[in-house]
């Protein structure tokens, strides 16, 4: 469990390293027929997780996961094409957010937008303590912009929890049984 906490500590998205945009992408976003491909290309440069949130596409199926402009279309019409300003987003932060301006220009990849927020112990998405009070009020700005006080991302949490846990086989889940009519299983820590 220390190393799952440790995980959210260091990046509250889950990142277990973080992403790297592929470099030299000619595929542009304007044309549609190559959307795919950028969508694909993202996936694998995201680890599948979304941006902002950490919500992880290949555990919830990929096709409804949206190509995020970081910088608002709207306001920067020529940076549609650019694929550094392009993201994984999940629906909900990509709706949520909608043509709206993120509340700065920190890059959502870069440390000082990620020292922004924590996740506490029951996975809520919340502003860091460490921060200053300025920071705080921008952390509570991009809460709000992106919607992550959604129940939602506590949920998420426990269960990306659960499949690290899984992956690392740290534990051995027996078969359930049957004992005075309660079904139970066992749940051992492997050495």
């Amino acid at each position: 469990m220390n190393y799952i906490r440790q995980l959210f500590k260091l990046d509250y998205r889950g990142f277990e390293s973080p992403p790297i945009r592929r470099e030299n992408v000619s595929e542009k976003y304007s044309v549609k027929s190559q959307r795919d491909l950028l969508k694909r290309y993202l996936v694998e440069d995201f680890s599948g997780m979304c941006i902002y949130c950490g919500w992880n596409c290949k555990r919830y199926g990929g096709a409804s996961f949206h190509i995020e402009h970081i910088k608002s279309q709207n306001d920067n019409k020529d940076l549609i094409d650019e694929y550094s300003n392009l993201a994984l987003s999940c629906p909900i932060c990509n709706t949520t957010k909608n043509k709206k301006s993120l509340p700065s220009d920190l890059d959502p990849l870069g440390e000082d937008y990620k020292k922004l927020f924590y996740r506490n112990n029951r996975g809520a998405i919340v502003p860091n303590n460490t921060i200053t009070e300025e920071e705080r009020s921008l952390s509570e700005k991009y809460i709000k912009t992106l919607g992550l006080s959604k129940e939602l991302y506590k949920l998420d949490y426990i269960y990306s929890s659960l499949n690290i846990i899984k992956r690392l086989s740290l534990i051995h889940i027996s078969e359930p049984t049957r004992r005075r009519g309660i079904s139970y299983a066992v749940f051992c820590l492997k050495k």
